[in-house]
């Protein structure tokens, strides 16, 4: 009996200590399943953050076209994908900043979006400040790619900045070739603005050297600051437009049609050559009658018939009650081409990488290339004013 006596102590603490043996392990089974249940949550809420978008451009002051039709793209594709379920679940923020038309200006603002985590900047939209930025993003390693700025000097660069538009060059030579050989010019005066001077300091270099090698002449460059009306005042006493067969003026929307009026009131019937820079609905409504017959070239085919292209008019005209110009086009494409890296790999140090092997993209009027230095590929159109609008000449 003494024998059995112990035996059933035994076995009595054996399951009391069996019992509390199962109690810890449910306990620490519950605890290791409580922390992957949390991390599970924090996962998921992580993959819920918001994509930021960065967007830099002049949305005040006289180039302020270009910017507010840029951040109009912008926000008309981010408001597209979000409808469509974001970047792989996770939804799009777009902040934007105003750089003022201003180097040291762009320079700060692009600071501070990077401090807000974005992943890429779109912007800028004129050349000057986008070369101020390079330095930059550069450093930091973040990409920015600009729908707009084409000056050459932005071109063959190994480096952190794409264009959506390309680089210029043969958009020079095709308004230089048709200046030549289409409208009989030899003698061409220039006009330019020195606020925006890698752009068109740029333009009038590589108009004039294509231009002479045909047998034309660029008899008088000159150049202005934007919206200082002494400067074009002291040009206008200067030039004798009496001399030339044609003007050709590099500047923004509001300057160009305010130097449309000028030759027009001493020379109604001189012909006029714009940089694409002025080719925004602001210069058709401030330089009236005087925009008729003004001859671009440009990426851009405002007549485009393309189904793409008609849906993203319409959406446009339907969000911001006016046509899109090439600024808003050019803004929207950027935007879906950096989705389209980000669908692909969103680590937002690859988009270099995923955006180069890609290589061909999706636009609105026709698919169109990236090249190895992050330079689009697209056709150049001439363009003209007609009956206060503009008109695809080819």
């Amino acid at each position: 009996m003494i024998g059995g006596y112990r035996m059933n102590n035994c076995l009595k603490r054996w399951g009391k200590s069996a019992s509390r043996s199962c109690n810890n392990f449910r306990g620490v089974a519950f605890g290791l399943f409580s922390i992957i249940l949390l991390i599970l949550l924090l996962a998921c809420e992580i993959e819920k953050q918001p994509v930021k978008v960065g967007f830099s451009g002049s949305l005040t002051g006289r180039y302020s076209d270009l910017g507010t039709a840029g951040r109009n793209g912008v926000m008309l594709a981010v408001e597209e994908i979000n409808a469509s379920g974001g970047i792989d679940g996770r939804p799009v923020e777009l902040i934007t900043r105003d750089d003022q038309q201003n180097p040291e200006t762009a320079v700060k603002v692009d600071k501070e979006l990077i401090q807000e985590g974005v992943v890429a900047i779109i912007g800028h939209m004129i050349s000057t400040p986008t070369l101020a930025a390079l330095p930059l993003i550069n450093e930091k390693n973040i990409l920015m790619i600009s729908p707009t700025a084409s000056s050459g000097k932005l071109s063959g660069r190994n480096d952190w900045f794409f264009r959506v538009c390309g680089a210029d060059l043969e958009a020079k030579h095709k308004l230089a070739e048709y200046a030549f050989s289409k409208a009989g010019m030899r003698k061409i005066i220039a006009i330019y603005d020195l606020d925006n001077r890698a752009y068109s300091e740029d333009y009038v270099a590589v108009f004039k050297s294509r231009f002479e090698t045909l047998g034309g002449n660029i008899t008088t460059a000159k150049s202005f600051s934007a919206g200082k009306t002494e400067h074009l005042n002291s040009i206008f006493l200067k030039l004798t437009l009496s001399s030339c067969d044609g003007v050709l003026i590099a500047a923004n929307a509001l300057d160009t049609a305010m130097i449309c009026q000028r030759i027009k009131a001493i020379n109604p019937n001189l012909p006029i050559l714009s940089s694409a820079w002025a080719m925004t609905n602001e210069f058709i409504y401030n330089a009236g009658n005087t925009a008729k017959d003004v001859v671009f070239a440009w990426f851009f085919d405002w007549d485009s018939n393309q189904e793409t292209y008609v849906k993203f008019k319409n959406s446009f005209i339907s969000r911001f009650g006016g046509e899109p110009d090439y600024a808003g086009l050019f803004a929207y494409e950027t935007a879906w081409l950096l989705f389209t890296a980000l669908s692909k790999n969103s680590d937002p140090r690859m988009l270099r990488e995923t955006i180069l092997k890609t290589r061909t993209f999706r636009g609105t009027q026709g698919d169109y290339e990236i090249d190895e230095f992050g330079d689009a590929r697209r056709r150049v159109f001439l363009v003209t004013v007609d009956n206060g609008r503009f008109k695809t000449l080819e």
